[in-house]
């Protein structure tokens, strides 16, 4: 339950190898110890939700996660697990694929607060840009920043709007995209899915590595860093393959995809006429001959809100 007198916005922490460079390559067999995230000051942090992500260059799968251990703490350095845990023994698809981890009850940070995390390595291989994503809220006080929400009397249909991005280049940032709701009626933005990732030929060419940050029209940010458009969105197609028995199998995820997009909670309310503004950037293999700008899709998914 929300404390009285504060608003719910949604967030996203990113603790990747722009948070600890350490997270860049975790060789195999190794143990690191006290990788801290520093929380935001500007309002107290809810953890909701989690999952965890390694790159798909050099790879196609998602499997070297099946090695990872991992234990986390609260604001207090108060871990939450008893030892080092698998994390493949924790969540379904390791959060992704619209299908994060709840946790619950809710762990509570302060502002400015320490997130810590603990890792090992188990596998043979190293895990290359290891990063943990920690989805919530943040709580400020009623007025201190928009809080647009439904009028008093309304109707309401389901309504998705689609953003194409064109020719976005293997290496590309691409700041200040603008998508503008149109101006007959507020939207309700709930969830998304998007294209990527997308590989041919066991990542012989690699549409993998894209990245969005998502911003109100002040540019204040719903994360703290750039998230992967498969963790934030999920995806209607999704070529990972995770593993399953002790031998083990491989398998596509079951019950993902356009059943189960990245959902936002709380909602982002936009009203009509009003601004999302966005980045892109994409990290794929410039070396990689057959690579090359592509297109793709993202698809907002929500509701038209029509005053009554």
């Amino acid at each position: 339950m929300t404390p009285k007198g504060f608003q719910q916005r949604h967030f996203d922490y990113v603790l990747g190898p722009n948070q600890d460079s350490r997270l860049a390559s975790v060789a195999a067999g190794a143990t690191i110890t006290d990788i801290e995230l520093q929380l935001d000051t500007d309002a107290p942090f809810w953890l909701r939700s989690r999952a965890v992500r390694i790159s798909y260059l050099g790879s196609s799968t998602q499997n070297m996660l099946q090695f990872l251990k991992t234990r986390w703490s609260g604001p207090l350095k108060d871990y939450r697990q008893q030892d080092f845990i698998l994390e493949a023994c924790s969540m379904a698809y390791f959060g992704q694929v619209g299908a994060w981890k709840p946790e619950f009850p809710n762990v509570h940070y302060p502002a400015g607060g320490v997130l810590s995390v603990d890792i090992k390595n188990t596998g043979n291989n190293p895990l290359t840009n290891l990063t943990f994503f920690f989805r919530g809220v943040k709580l400020y006080p009623w007025g201190t920043v928009p809080a647009y929400t439904y009028p008093k009397a309304f109707k309401s249909i389901a309504f998705n709007y689609q953003i194409p991005v064109l020719n976005l280049d293997v290496l590309e940032y691409r700041p200040d995209q603008v998508f503008t709701v149109k101006q007959d009626a507020d939207f309700v933005l709930r969830g998304g899915q998007a294209t990527p990732p997308f590989l041919i030929d066991s990542g012989t060419r690699a549409f993998s590595e894209v990245f969005i940050q998502l911003m109100d029209f002040n540019k204040k940010p719903y994360s703290n860093d750039f998230m992967p458009l498969d963790v934030i969105f999920g995806g209607g197609g999704f070529p990972a393959a995770f593993p399953v028995g002790p031998t083990p199998a491989f398998v596509p995820p079951f019950g993902t995809g356009p059943g189960m997009p990245g959902l936002f909670y709380p909602e982002i309310y936009l009203p009509a006429n009003h601004q999302l503004i966005y980045a892109l950037q994409r990290s794929d293999d410039a070396s990689e001959s057959a690579n090359q700008p592509e297109s793709f899709t993202i698809n907002l998914i929500g509701q038209k809100v029509f005053p009554a």
